[in-house]
C-alpha cells in the first residue's frame, strides 16, 4: 500500500521549525492484539479483586474487532453508538446486543451533545479493551439475570481499574520487560528523526508517560550500536518533555499558576523536563504557533487542542488508515458494481418521474373533449400506470441488491461498525473529526520520507455536490 501523507489543510514543509512527536501509537506503535488482551484481563483481575464482581467475569474473552475509533459510549444507557459526521446516530448496541430501530429513534429525536458528561468519546486506540469490557461486563450481568443495573457505575469501575493498572505498573511492567513483544520496531524511525534535523529543524518529544517508561520504548525504538559507538535515543531530539499532561500541557498558564517544569535527573541531555507549559517548549524550541508542527494520535489531546489553543500545525496518526486503503482497493471491483447499479436507480427514477409527469398531464385534460378522445387517453393513463409500477418494482429490485452488495462490503471493514471513515454515503464522526482537526494524516511518522525537504502539502480542490458530475 502506497505510504501516503493526506492533506486537509495546505502546509509548507520550509515554513515549519519545529516538528514534535508524542510517543505511545505515534513514535511507538503497539501490536495491538497482545497489549489490548493484556489491558483486557489485567483489568478483569481487578474488577475482581478490588470490586468485587463475580470471578466468572475473568472467563470473558476479548474480542479486538468489536469496538473501533470514534464510537461514542453513553454511560447512562449502557450503549455504544456510531455517528455519522451530522451526530446522527446510526448504529448502537446495548452491551454486545445491537438495538433495534425504536430505541435508534429515541437518539434521533434530539441533537446528541457530546459536551453531556453521560457520553464518552472513544478517541485513542489504548480506550478499546476497558470500552469492550464495559459492554461485556453488562451482557454478562443482565443474562445472570441482574435488573437496574447502574450503568454509568460500571463504566466507572472499569475506567478505574484500568486507571490503577496504569498507575501501578501491573501493565507498563509487563511490557517494559518484554518490550520487543508488544512495541513494533521500525528501522526507518531513526532515520526519520535524523531526516528532519537534516532540514535544520528543531525536534521534540512530548509525551504524558513517565520518563521510566518513555525510556525502554525509546531504548528498543532507537538506541543504535555501529561497532563500538553507542548512540542514545535522546540525541535524537533537542528537547524532551515527559509528564506533559496533555491536555493542561496547551492551556495558558494563569497567574497563580507558576509551576516551572522541572528537569529530568537521571537523564543527561541539555533540554529534558518534566511537566512544564507549551509556552516553555515554544520558548525552548524558538519556534511558535504554525511553525511548529506536532505529531499525534489523540483526536482532542494531542491535535484538536494544539490546533485551537496554540495555533500549532498538526499531524495525525491513524494506524488504521493502510487496513482501510488496502481493504476499498480490494473492493474496488464490487464498488464498480453498485456504482453501475446506482446510476441504472437514478435513470429509473428519472424515467418514473416522466412517466407521473404525463400522468398528471393527461388526468388534468381528462374532462374535456369528446368520450372517444376521454376513452383513448384512459388508456393511455392505464398504460404509463403499468409502466409506472413495472419501474418501481425495477428500482425496488435494484435497492435491494444495493442494499446486498453495500452490506457485504461494509462487512469487509468491520463486520460490527463497518469503515472506519464512513458510514454510508457520508464521513463518519471520526471521519470527520481528522479531516477537520487535523492538517495532515497519515499512518506512520516515517511516511514523511516519501516527501522532500521542501515539499508543500496541498489540498484537493473541495466540492460541494452540484460541482461533482
Amino acid at each position: 500500500m502506497e505510504k501516503r501523507v493526506y492533506v486537509n489543510r495546505n502546509l509548507r514543509m520550509p515554513t515549519i521549525g519545529s516538528i514534535g512527536f508524542d510517543l505511545d501509537h505515534t513514535l511507538a506503535h503497539y501490536d495491538p492484539l497482545p497489549v489490548e488482551e493484556l489491558a483486557f484481563k489485567t483489568t478483569q483481575q481487578k474488577l475482581v479483586e478490588h470490586r468485587g464482581y463475580p470471578k466468572a467475569i475473568a472467563r470473558i474473552k476479548y474480542d479486538p474487532e468489536f469496538v473501533i475509533r470514534g464510537l461514542v459510549i453513553d454511560k447512562q444507557g449502557g450503549n455504544i453508538l456510531k455517528m455519522n459526521y451530522h451526530s446522527y446516530v446510526t448504529r448502537a448496541f446495548h452491551g454486545r446486543r445491537e438495538l433495534g430501530k425504536a430505541i435508534l429513534k429515541l437518539y434521533r429525536s434530539g441533537h446528541i451533545s457530546l459536551s453531556d458528561p453521560r457520553y464518552v468519546s472513544v478517541d485513542t486506540l489504548f480506550h478499546l479493551p476497558e470500552v469492550y469490557l464495559f459492554l461485556s461486563i453488562i451482557d454478562f450481568l443482565e443474562e445472570s439475570g441482574q435488573k437496574d443495573l447502574d450503568f454509568e457505575k460500571i463504566y466507572q469501575d472499569v475506567r478505574e481499574m484500568i486507571d490503577q493498572a496504569h498507575a501501578d505498573g501491573s501493565l507498563k511492567d509487563v511490557i517494559m520487560a518484554k518490550p520487543g513483544r508488544f512495541i513494533k520496531r521500525d528501522p526507518q524511525l531513526p532515520v526519520l528523526l535524523d531526516h528532519f534535523r537534516s532540514w535544520g529543524k528543531k525536534i521534540f518529544l512530548l509525551t504524558n508517560s513517565e520518563y521510566f517508561y518513555a525510556d525502554v520504548l525509546l531504548s528498543h525504538l532507537l538506541h543504535t550500536r555501529r561497532g563500538g559507538d553507542f548512540r542514545h535515543w535522546s540525541s535524537y531530539f533537542d528537547v524532551v518533555i515527559c509528564e506533559a499532561r496533555k491536555p493542561r500541557f496547551f492551556e495558558p498558564r494563569k497567574e497563580k499558576d507558576k509551576e516551572p517544569w522541572q528537569r529530568i535527573p537521571e537523564l543527561d541531555h541539555p533540554a529534558a523536563y518534566h511537566g512544564g507549559r507549551a509556552s516553555d517548549l515554544e520558548a525552548a524550541v524558538g519556534y511558535e504557533s504554525d511553525r511548529v508542527l506536532y505529531f499525534g494520535d489523540h483526536t482532542y489531546g494531542d491535535i484538536l487542542i494544539a490546533k485551537k489553543n496554540c495555533g500549532w500545525r498538526t499531524a495525525m496518526i491513524v494506524e488504521e488508515l493502510e487496513d482501510e486503503q488496502r481493504i476499498s482497493k480490494s473492493l474496488e471491483p464490487k464498488l464498480r458494481i453498485v456504482s453501475g447499479l446506482n446510476e441504472e436507480r437514478q435513470r429509473i427514477d428519472l424515467e418514473r418521474a416522466a412517466l407521473e409527469r404525463e400522468v398528471a398531464r393527461l388526468a388534468h385534460l381528462n374532462g374535456q373533449g369528446a368520450p372517444a378522445a376521454k376513452k383513448k387517453r384512459n388508456e393511455q393513463i392505464d398504460y404509463l400506470k403499468r409502466e409506472l409500477k413495472h419501474r418501481s418494482e425495477t428500482a425496488a429490485e435494484l435497492d435491494r441488491e444495493i442494499g446486498k452488495l453495500w452490506r457485504e462490503t461494509q462487512r469487509r471493514y468491520n463486520r460490527v461498525w463497518g469503515p472506519l471513515f464512513r458510514e454510508g454515503n457520508e464521513t463518519s464522526r471520526f471521519g470527520h473529526q481528522v479531516k477537520d482537526f487535523a492538517c495532515l494524516y497519515t499512518s506512520t511518522v516515517t511516511n514523511f520520507l516519501q516527501y522532500p525537504s521542501d515539499q508543500y502539502f496541498r489540498t484537493q480542490m473541495d466540492r460541494m455536490a452540484h460541482e461533482v458530475s
